[in-house]
């Protein structure tokens, strides 16, 4: 790993659940960083095949499996601003509910991008830590017009650093 790993960090909320939060500058201007999050053509190129409702109470959904319907996430946008904010329910079945957050702040050419994951069960954060981790490495990737590393190698290699929370 590299000595400035932009590593998550993971906060607990209550005695059953925990926040992770994420900030990543991003080598891209903020409508684009806007674009690869929330546009479904931009999405599947670093996170998934997903539909988006781009409304306060829409409808998003990011399919990580077409055959396996226990790994789609659902949810309904709690709050939008455009170019600024995306947050949104998390439902993954199996798992208590959540809820993700994207807040962009524009610097020059390049994007501040803070992610926040709450009321993560105690038993998934570790996992989203590395989760979240690697998919950012990805966007970056694709933000940069590079190809993204293998995602469960690059998962692999820093899944030992969110471990102790479980």
């Amino acid at each position: 790993m590299i000595a400035e790993e932009p590593y998550g960090t993971i906060t607990p909320d209550d005695p059953g659940h925990a926040t992770i939060r994420f900030e990543r500058r991003l080598p891209a201007r903020i409508e684009r960083v806007w674009a690869a999050l929330s546009d479904p053509a931009e999405l599947a190129t670093w996170l998934s095949t997903s539909s988006v409702e781009l409304r306060l109470g829409g409808t998003i959904e990011h399919v990580f499996d077409p055959d396996d319907e226990s790994q789609c996430v659902r949810g309904t946008i709690l709050e939008i601003a455009p170019m600024t904010v995306l947050e949104y329910e998390w439902h993954f079945p199996g798992e208590p509910d959540s809820i993700l957050r994207y807040d962009l702040t524009a610097d020059g050419d390049e994007t501040i991008l803070k992610l926040t994951h709450r009321m993560l069960g105690l038993g998934q954060v570790s996992g989203y830590g590395a989760g979240w981790h690697t998919y950012l490495d990805a966007l970056e990737a694709v933000l940069s017009g590079r190809e993204p590393a293998d995602w469960d190698a690059r998962y692999a290699a820093v899944r030992a650093a969110y471990a102790t929370v479980d």
